[in-house]
């Protein structure tokens, strides 16, 4: 059996990429405290908004630390483990249709990097990116799969999730091939739940 973990330099990207999210997202999230001390004219319930957001950004380096200290895949036996949030993930040989490797992709507007993709006959089962995982260690795993008979269908030239999505749509779902999108309808539910919350609370001060 063998086991791969996240190397330093993985580990120190990932947690760099998610306090840059942090960042991004909590001023926006301040604003809205704002504008809840404004409507409500309750400092104290404003005060606790804004703390309870500044407090994402320790948060979320604690919970990036422990994923990226419990990420893991285990394989070697004719199964794949893939540890990360939650309960571990295994597969083994015979629920694999193909693997795909991918030479250059980016998600979200992410760098372009190599990634591994295992793919069922229905479904996506697991999905390894460049951000996380070395080249040889993506090659370690893909090269024990294919010396057990599973299908290995490279991909050298550079993809878009949207492109990657049209030869199959298995290998990226639509909520990662189409970010933008994503964000706007979020951002609508966002901005719609405000303006409800708004106006019950208008209702129940007039």
């Amino acid at each position: 059996m063998t086991e791969l973990t996240l190397r330093d330099d993985a580990k120190r990207r990932v947690l760099r990429a998610n306090l840059t999210f942090a960042a991004v997202l909590v001023p926006i999230l301040g604003l809205t405290a704002v504008s809840l001390g404004i409507s409500t004219r309750n400092l104290a319930l404003a005060l606790g908004y804004a703390c309870v957001v500044l407090a994402m950004i320790p948060l979320t380096y604690v919970l990036a630390r422990r994923f990226t200290d419990r990420s893991r895949v285990t394989f070697g036996d004719g199964s794949v483990t893939v540890q990360g949030w939650g309960r571990p993930r295994r597969f083994t040989v015979a629920e694999i249709e193909r693997v795909v490797t991918v030479d250059s992709m980016g998600f979200g507007g992410m760098t372009p990097t190599h990634h591994l993709i295992v793919v069922g006959p229905t479904k996506r089962l697991a999905l390894l990116v460049g951000q996380m995982w070395d080249r040889d260690q993506l090659s370690a795993v893909a090269l024990d799969l294919a010396h057990r008979g599973v299908p290995l269908n490279p991909v050298h030239q550079p993809v878009t999730p949207v492109q990657l999505r049209a030869m199959d749509p298995r290998l990226v779902p639509w909520r990662q091939a189409h970010p933008v999108a994503l964000g706007l309808f979020v951002g609508l539910g966002v901005l719609l739940f405000f303006l409800v919350a708004f106006v019950v609370m208008v209702a129940f001060l007039v």
